[in-house]
C-alpha cells in the first residue's frame, strides 16, 4: 500500500543473474541466491509469473529504487486519502472529553529479500541501552550510517495462512514445567513466600499456553493479585528510565497491537523472543481487540524481566479516558470483576516513556511531530506519571498524523492535535540530524507505508485489524549497521 512495492512489481525486479545478485547490498551469499531454480523457473521469474510460495527456501531479489510504485489512490488508510473510519476515532466530542485531563506534574537505498522467515536464536542479544537509557560507547561509531532498507515476508499471499506450532519456541527459562512448579512449592514447605511477589516466568508460561490454544476464556489465567503486583513492578521500571529513550541497534520495532494477543505471539515466533531479540513497541496495546489484558500483562512481564532489552512507548490509547471509550475499561470490569485492575493499568500507562531514538539517526514515536517541539530535551522534561493533556507536546507526539496534501500544519480531522506536511518532516530531520521517523497510529494495508521520500514510515502490527480490514501486520528490524527490514504477518482469518 502507499509507497510500498506491490507483489507483482517485486517479481518484476527479479534478476536472472544469480552471480550478480551475490554482490548486491543485502549481503546474501551466491549459493543462497541460486537456491534450486532451474531454467524453467528462471524463465517464469523473468516473465513476472514466479510464484514465491515456498517460504522455507530463502531467495533474494533486487529492487530498483527508482521503479518503486507511487502511492495507490484507493488506499483505505493512506495519508493521501485521509484516515480510515477507525483512524478518525476522535470527534470534537471526544476532544472535549480529553479536556478533563491536565498535565499533572535525499532518498534511501532499498533492497529486498522475500520468502524468509526469522527463526529464534539461542544467543542473548546485548542490551541496547544502559540503565539510564544511553547508547553504549561502543555503538557511537555507527551513528553516521544512513539506514538501508530490506523487505521480508513471513509468507507470500498464495500459501495458506501458517499456523503456530503446538509448542511455542520461547527460551527454556520462560517455559516452566508444571512438575517444576510443584517441586518448587513442596520445597518451600508451608511458607507462602512474599505476598508482594509474583512468579514472572510462570505468568509468561501460562499466558503463552492459553494464547496458543486460541480458545478465548472470560476468565484470564492471571489472578487479580498478580496483575496488581505486575503493574506496580512495571511502574518502578518505567520511572527508572528516561521519557526519551536513547537506544542502540539491533532492535525490532512493533506498531499497534490493539489487544490481538495471538498476533502478538506470532510476532515473537517470527522475530524471536526476548532477550534473543531486542524490542521497541510504539504503543496502542489495548482497546478494540478482545484480549487486551493478556497482551498488556505479557508485555509488562517481559519489561520487568528484561528492562534493558524490551521497551514500550506510550500510544494515544494508553490513556484513561480513551480506554473507557474503546473497550479496555469494559474488558477489565467484565473479566476481572474489578475496576481497580483497570486503575492499576492506567497508573502504568501514566509512566510510559514517550519517544525513542535509535543510533541517533532514527526517531520513534507513536503519533508524530509537534509544532511546539524545538529541542528533544523538552520530551525528557515531561514529568511522569502524567495523564494525556488536551494539547501540547505530549498530546501531539501521541496523536498527530502526516498529510501529503499540506506542507506545514493544519488541524487534525481526529479532533485532537495536528496534521503535518513534508516541509515539517524535512525541517525536523535536518535540525535533529535524523534520517528517518518511525511512527504507528494508523492502519496501513501492507503493514508499513512510507511517506515523503521515505523520510517517514508508518508501522502497523495488527493484521486483519478488528476483523474488518484485510491488512498485513509488519515489524521493522534495525540491525547493527542501521539497515532496516520488514517482517510481514499475513492476515489470519
Amino acid at each position: 500500500m502507499g509507497n510500498s512495492p506491490s507483489k507483482n512489481e517485486l517479481n518484476a525486479a527479479i534478476t536472472t543473474n544469480s552471480h550478480a545478485n551475490s554482490n548486491s547490498s543485502n549481503g546474501i551469499a551466491g549459493d543462497e541466491l541460486n537456491g534450486d531454480l532451474d531454467e524453467k523457473s528462471a524463465a517464469a521469474a523473468t516473465s513476472l509469473s514466479t510464484n514465491l510460495n515456498n517460504k522455507h527456501k530463502q531467495r533474494s531479489h533486487n529492487i530498483n529504487v527508482n521503479a518503486l510504485p507511487q502511492p495507490t489512490k484507493n488506499s483505505r488508510s493512506s495519508p493521501l486519502t485521509g484516515a480510515s473510519p477507525y483512524d478518525l476515532e476522535i470527534s470534537a466530542q471526544m476532544a472535549r472529553c480529553l479536556s478533563n485531563f491536565t498535565n499533572n506534574s535525499d532518498d534511501l537505498l532499498f533492497s529486498s529479500s522475500l520468502g524468509s522467515e526469522c527463526s529464534l536464536s539461542s544467543s542473548t542479544t546485548p542490551p541496547i541501552a544502559n540503565a539510564t537509557g544511553k547508547v553504549p560507547q561502543e555503538n557511537q561509531s555507527r551513528m553516521s550510517l544512513d539506514p538501508i532498507f530490506e523487505i521480508s515476508q513471513e509468507s507470500t499471499p498464495t500459501p495458506a495462512t501458517p499456523t503456530l506450532p503446538t509448542a511455542f519456541p520461547l527460551k527454556e527459562e520462560h517455559l516452566i514445567s508444571k512438575r517444576g512448579r510443584k517441586e518448587s512449592t513442596q520445597s518451600s514447605g508451608s511458607s507462602q513466600g512474599d505476598p508482594l511477589d509474583v512468579d514472572i516466568d510462570e505468568v509468561i508460561n501460562n499466558l503463552i499456553e492459553a494464547g496458543l490454544s486460541r480458545s478465548f476464556s472470560k476468565k484470564i489465567c492471571v489472578s487479580n493479585h498478580d496483575m496488581k503486583i505486575i503493574c506496580a513492578k512495571a511502574r518502578e521500571v518505567f520511572l527508572s528510565q528516561p521519557t526519551l529513550l536513547e537506544l542502540a541497534a539491533p532492535v525490532k520495532i512493533v506498531g499497534d497491537i490493539h489487544g490481538q494477543f495471538y498476533d502478538l505471539l506470532r510476532i515473537f515466533k517470527l522475530c524471536g523472543s526476548p532477550p534473543s531479540s531486542n524490542f521497541l513497541f510504539l504503543g496502542d496495546y489495548v482497546d478494540r481487540g478482545k484480549q487486551s489484558l493478556e497482551t498488556m500483562i505479557l508485555l509488562l512481564c517481559f519489561k520487568i524481566k528484561y528492562p534493558e532489552n524490551f521497551f514500550l512507548l506510550r500510544g494515544n490509547h494508553e490513556c484513561a479516558n480513551i480506554t473507557k471509550q474503546y473497550g479496555f475499561y469494559d474488558e477489565c470490569k467484565r473479566r476481572t470483576s474489578s475496576s481497580k485492575i483497570w486503575k492499576a493499568f492506567v497508573d502504568v500507562f501514566n509512566t510510559l516513556p514517550i519517544a525513542a531514538t535509535i543510533g541517533n539517526k532514527i526517531f520513534c514515536v507513536h503519533g508524530g511531530l509537534s509544532p511546539h517541539l524545538t529541542n528533544l530535551s523538552q520530551i525528557n522534561s515531561i514529568q511522569r506519571p502524567t495523564d494525556v493533556p488536551e494539547s501540547g507536546i505530549l498530546s501531539d507526539l501521541l496523536w498527530s498524523d502526516p498529510d501529503a496534501d499540506i506542507l506545514a500544519w493544519k488541524e487534525n480531522d481526529r479532533g485532537v492535535s495536528y496534521c503535518f506536511g513534508k516541509r515539517v518532516i524535512n525541517k525536523f530531520c535536518k535540525h535533529f540530524q535524523f534520517d528517518l521517523i518511525v511512527r504507528a497510529h494508523m492502519v496501513v494495508e501492507d503493514g508499513y507505508e512510507f511517506f515523503n521520500n521515505r523520510k517517514l514510515v508508518t508501522v502497523f502490527s495488527a493484521p486483519n485489524y478488528c476483523g474488518e480490514f484485510d491488512n498485513y501486520g509488519a515489524v521493522m528490524s534495525v540491525d547493527k549497521g542501521l539497515m532496516c527490514s520488514f517482517d510481514l504477518l499475513k492476515p489470519d482469518k
